[in-house]
């Protein structure tokens, strides 16, 4: 009886770099999976729309909010505003909103700088926007990030409990809490944010913009 030459019978072996770079993109893509899921739970994604922020985000953008909800992940989290912040706000519950009849905000979700909280005051003045804490003088805020330009002022502006007064970073064609005053709406109150946007997250937005972009084309291929 002939016998098959032993190579014969011996079954091919898979490359091992074959199999070590199958085992780094398994890897990798588990790891994503599972960060972006707990990106997830902890944040939120939203779409920059205009450009009432330029410079600091431009339309098309996307960027990650820092959650303020109901949840545990909120009771965990100790959620605050601070001025100053770039912060993500419904506007949904207000009269200045346009569904509800207003003629200031045409958005629900808007995103603003916060500027001033209750009991502070507030004005500008060719350009230069002043706040005065409680107890305090006014102080010339320094906003490098502003846009702005000499003749854009507001008149003082003084805010009661609960309320906020937020600006756009460019100033001149943003719709804010000046305009809001100036329609003769009540302002804003703290309820009204739902989210912080953190610096980091500022500075990684190029990043979470091509992520989610990446993510919507993934998604439209299976729908």
């Amino acid at each position: 009886m002939m016998q098959r030459p032993e190579m014969l019978n011996q079954r091919r072996k898979k490359s091992p770099v074959f199999l070590s770079i199958l085992t780094a993109i398994l890897v990798l893509v588990s790891a994503v999976v599972l960060l972006d899921s707990i990106r997830a739970m902890f944040m939120f994604t939203v779409e920059i729309k205009g450009s009432s922020m330029l410079n600091t985000f431009y339309g098309g953008e996307r960027i990650d909010g820092d959650y303020r909800g109901g949840d545990i992940v909120y009771a965990l989290k100790n959620f605050t505003a601070e001025r100053g912040d770039v912060v993500i706000i419904d506007t949904s519950d207000s009269a200045s909103f346009a569904g509800n009849g207003g003629t200031v905000f045409s958005s629900e979700i808007i995103i603003k700088r916060l500027i001033a909280t209750e009991g502070d005051s507030v004005r500008c003045e060719h350009g230069v926007v002043y706040l005065k804490k409680p107890g305090e003088e006014y102080v010339a805020l320094d906003e490098p990030y502003a846009i702005t330009r000499p003749d854009y002022s507001f008149p003082e502006v003084t805010l009661s409990e609960g309320e906020i007064f937020f600006l756009g970073d460019n100033r001149p064609i943003s719709l804010d809490s000046q305009e809001v005053v100036a329609y003769g709406y009540h302002l804003l109150t703290e309820n009204s944010i739902i989210g912080v946007v953190p610096e980091w997250a500022i500075s990684i937005k190029w990043f979470t913009t091509g992520w989610e972009n990446f993510r919507s084309t993934i998604n439209s291929f299976f729908t």
